[in-house]
């Protein structure tokens, strides 16, 4: 007979366990996703740069509607540092 795992776990892994915004990881994941899903498409659909921002949209913050559709405006205007690096001249 074969023993299993000494003991458990302290505490289950959380997604929340992650910080997407500073895991290199993740962060690697993400950009292999992005090219893979650009493969599919014509370089003016292609994603060229991406952010993960910390944090969730929620309808309690103002990001998101009660009906779950992003607030562009609220976003644009609490992100509009990223937006410009993203947009800004190399």
């Amino acid at each position: 007979m074969t023993a299993g795992p000494s003991s458990p776990p302290s505490s289950p892994w959380t997604p929340a366990d992650i910080d997407p915004a500073t895991d290199p990881d993740l962060a690697a994941e993400i950009q292999r996703a992005v090219d893979e899903a650009n493969d599919d498409v014509s370089r003016a659909e292609s994603i060229r740069a991406f952010r993960v921002l910390p944090g969730d949209f929620g309808v309690d913050d103002e990001t998101l509607t009660p009906t779950l559709k992003l607030r562009r405006a609220t976003i644009l205007e609490r992100y509009a540092a990223e937006v410009e690096r993203i947009y800004a001249r190399k």
